[in-house]
């Protein structure tokens, strides 16, 4: 069998049960990281296993009944809609916990891909599972990637024109925000973007490059990421402090916790005063909370903590 054969087989193979799938479905077929599934119409008792997929739902007006690691969402993620006091923590992002989630008797499952291939066959069989891909290795978007995720959720759950308002919001912002900064005389400045924290008792620096959403909201505001060395799949490259005086911004971000604040230190302190975003007064912290890694609401956050460092008030 030649290869343009082999294709041609596979092509014809992969329709067919993709057809004979959305036949058998009672609800919707859904295409997504990991294959094809059928998802009951207008499902009601969801499961979130990532972050930013719990900020989704609750974008879209639905309180999961189960989320992993509520703790730490709660502690990272900053949106204005909050978690019902009825929703169930089904254990670790990486490890959940598959009796808890069987518990809860979900009608789906959101998972990323980058955690769920060794356990997408598990969690299937407790409910549909949809598995999407946040940081994808063909050079798309993380930013589109984040769209098109909760417009697919969005119409999952029966709230399409929800999600289209909610996209509608980040666009409208994004524009208001670009057309602020170029009345301030600040458009298409450069900037660093950091989320710094000790690990292993020493100081740590993410610093996102251009493939991250955040990198790619920031420019959505007419501004110029200076950070275009080498970046892992998420976005971010990690270093020392050591990297400091290389920068070349006139605007430096920095998220830290109030508990670790790095660049507070007596130590860094004198490296930090000869900066020359720190002596122009362009160092801009923003809060321990200001999620990264989030859906439009977590990108509409940090939209607002950089107007609101950057603008005279």
């Amino acid at each position: 069998m030649t290869r343009m054969t082999c294709f041609i087989s596979l092509t014809l193979g992969f329709l067919a049960s993709s057809a004979a799938l959305a036949q058998n479905c009672a609800g919707m077929t859904v295409q997504h990281a990991l294959g094809t599934t059928c998802v009951p119409k207008t499902p009601k008792r969801v499961v979130a296993l990532e972050w930013v997929y719990t900020e989704d739902l609750l974008a879209l007006g639905v309180q999961p009944v189960g989320v992993a690691d509520i703790k730490g969402y709660e502690s990272w993620v900053r949106i204005p809609v909050k978690l019902g006091a009825g929703v169930k923590d089904v254990g670790g992002r990486e490890q959940p916990s598959f009796e808890k989630i069987m518990e809860l008797k979900p009608d789906l499952i959101v998972v990323p891909k980058f955690r769920a291939t060794q356990t997408y066959g598990r969690l299937s069989a407790i409910a549909p599972t949809l598995a999407f891909d946040s940081y994808p290795t063909d050079g798309s978007s993380q930013y589109q990637q984040m769209r098109q995720t909760f417009t697919t959720l969005a119409r999952v759950l029966g709230r399409a024109q929800q999600g289209r308002d909610v996209l509608a919001r980040l666009d409208k912002r994004l524009a208001q925000g670009k057309a602020q900064l170029a009345r301030a005389g600040r458009q298409n400045q450069s900037f660093v973007l950091t989320q710094a924290f000790t690990t292993d008792n020493q100081p740590t620096m993410r610093l996102f490059g251009k493939n991250a959403l955040t990198s790619q909201v920031l420019e959505g505001l007419g501004l110029r990421n200076a950070w275009t060395q080498q970046t892992d799949l998420y976005g971010f490259s990690t270093v020392s402090l050591e990297v400091l005086p290389t920068l070349r911004t006139q605007n430096f971000f920095y998220i830290t916790q109030d508990n670790d604040n790095v660049f507070g230190a007596p130590s860094v302190t004198p490296l930090w005063n000869r900066l020359s975003f720190v002596q122009a007064k362009q160092a801009y912290r923003l809060a321990g909370d200001t999620w990264t890694f989030g859906g439009p609401l977590s990108a509409m956050t940090l939209i607002d903590q950089v107007l609101n460092r950057m603008l005279p008030r």
